[in-house]
């Protein structure tokens, strides 16, 4: 009985011990951000994803350029690291996306409204960051602020 309790006591201490996060295991081969070129959305959503108290928000403002596929939505701007986004009507926001946001500029609905959709978007804007509550916790994400319409195109 007394190796069940301490079986159990070190359980649960284990348990304990571990963050409970809603981001998931930040993966290892994460590269830092490129401030002279173009990042691919895994690089600039893993560098900046966490929980609202974990946050590092030292980059905010600065200006950032990301690359990937538009996520298709009739509301927002999202980029994704799978072509297949470009592909296909509608695909599921996978969890490694970045948003794009042109609300300063609205312009950049001409640009979207003209491209070939279906091509690589580059984009150059300013690092942000946005708040979503969810039943584990705040999470912060990274968002792209574009000022310019001449800063998104399609290639």
């Amino acid at each position: 009985m007394k190796k069940i309790f301490l079986c159990f006591t070190a359980l649960l201490l284990l348990f304990a011990a571990c963050e409970k996060t809603c981001i998931g295991k930040k993966p290892k081969n994460v590269k830092p951000i490129d401030w002279e070129n173009y990042n691919d959305v895994f690089t600039v959503y893993w560098n900046y994803i966490s929980s609202y108290s974990k946050r590092n928000q030292a980059d905010e403002g600065k200006t950032i350029k990301i690359s990937g596929w538009r996520i298709w939505s009739r509301d927002a701007f999202t980029l994704g690291d799978d072509a297949k986004c470009a592909e296909n009507f509608f695909v599921p926001s996978p969890l490694e996306s970045v948003s794009i946001d042109f609300y300063y500029c609205p312009e950049v609905r001409i640009v979207l409204d003209t491209s070939d959709l279906t091509k690589k978007c580059y984009v150059t804007g300013v690092l942000s960051f946005f708040e979503i509550e969810k039943s584990c916790g705040v999470i912060v994400k990274p968002e792209i602020i574009v000022y310019n319409a001449n800063d998104i195109y399609f290639k």
